[in-house]
């Protein structure tokens, strides 16, 4: 049964629909320039092309053409094996007819960060799908600051499940250490199962040319809980103001200030996606079994289960469980594993 909302969400909600929808009217309206072809980014003597998706809203979209034309607004066609129209990073294929770019093909996704998107007002069994954020990634920085939000290890969990589901190699990135020193030893968990990390300060500016080092000759997506800095650090990295960004305070604490995801190139062959803050990460089409593959160091202990069907709970001579109690495996790497078949 859908959740009821009350009127202030009701009316909430029908204000972000009325804003979505005026934002992609203006954006779509833009691409039917009056203008005449000459004058048109897109009419260079050929009437289609490669590029990359800069950013999209609704059904418009931001394309970069691959002959160094530069930018240019295109109609999004909505395609059958991606329903939810394109994302920054696609690779598509643009026609012009009449002055009017349009998105004709949406090349398939190498790779992708993706979470689960819920709507409240669907059936249970229908109202969630898979949300793609940034598509053809090489690597995702995981963005956690030290203090406001505080480091909250059990969220870098569930952001190193969604790279793996998605063939994309994670980094994570400590910002605000002008605030705080990060946690050390909360770090040395990652570090044991091959995840790295880099402490940086978006203010001050410290780590930022190691963390351009790491992602260089890359497509990077920066991505991470609400607040952590992520829109700050694409500006430093790119010595642009990619997007508004505010201070977050106590009051704020948790509140986003990006609102779309849009890809810059930054250097010869590295390119970077902000993205919006995610409030909560719910995992897309991993079923309970399935679970288990995502936390490499659980490999090697449950050769010794008893039951080669064990799912590291309940069961009686558990190699998993013995791990944890031996400290073999973090505690609360376990925590996070029994919270995600829980779900």
């Amino acid at each position: 049964m859908a959740k009821k909302l009350t009127p202030k969400e009701t009316a909430r909600k029908r204000g972000r629909k009325l804003a979505r929808r005026q934002q992609a009217d203006a954006h779509a309206e833009s691409t039917r320039s009056t203008a005449a072809p000459d004058d048109s980014p897109w009419d260079i003597g050929s009437d289609s092309g490669p590029g990359t998706v800069v950013s999209s809203q609704g059904q418009a979209a931001i394309v970069r053409r691959d002959d160094g034309l530069g930018e240019g607004s295109a109609v999004n066609l909505q395609a059958t094996d991606y329903p939810e129209g394109v994302v920054p990073g696609d690779r598509v294929d643009i026609e012009i007819a009449d002055g009017i770019a349009k998105i004709v093909e949406i090349y398939p996704r190498q790779a992708r960060i993706a979470r689960l998107r819920f709507d409240a007002s669907r059936d249970s069994s229908l109202g969630s799908a898979e949300h793609v954020i940034a598509a053809n990634v090489d690597i995702a920085v995981i963005v956690a600051s030290t203090i406001s939000p505080p480091f909250r290890p059990r969220l870098i969990d569930r952001y190193l499940v969604m790279c793996q589901y998605g063939g994309v190699e994670p980094l994570i990135c400590i910002n605000k250490i002008d605030l705080a020193q990060p946690d050390k030893d909360a770090l040395a968990i990652f570090r044991e199962i091959g995840v790295s990390y880099v402490a940086v300060s978006a203010e001050s500016g410290e780590g930022i040319e190691e963390l351009k080092r790491r992602i260089s000759a890359k497509t990077a997506v920066l991505t991470g809980h609400s607040g952590v800095g992520k829109s700050s650090i694409a500006n430093a990295i790119t010595g642009t103001e990619m997007q508004y960004t505010g201070a977050v305070g106590t009051e704020l604490r948790g509140r986003h200030t990006t609102t779309t995801s849009m890809l810059i190139e930054w250097s010869p062959e590295s390119q970077i996606i902000d993205t919006p803050g995610i409030r909560s990460l719910g995992l897309w089409d991993i079923k309970r079994e399935q679970v288990p593959a995502y936390f490499p160091e659980f490999e090697i202990p449950a050769e010794s289960c008893k039951f080669s069907d064990c799912h590291h709970e309940s069961e009686p001579d558990c190699g998993v469980k013995t791990a944890v109690e031996q400290g073999d495996i973090a505690a609360n790497r376990y925590d996070s594993y029994l919270r995600l078949v829980g779900e």
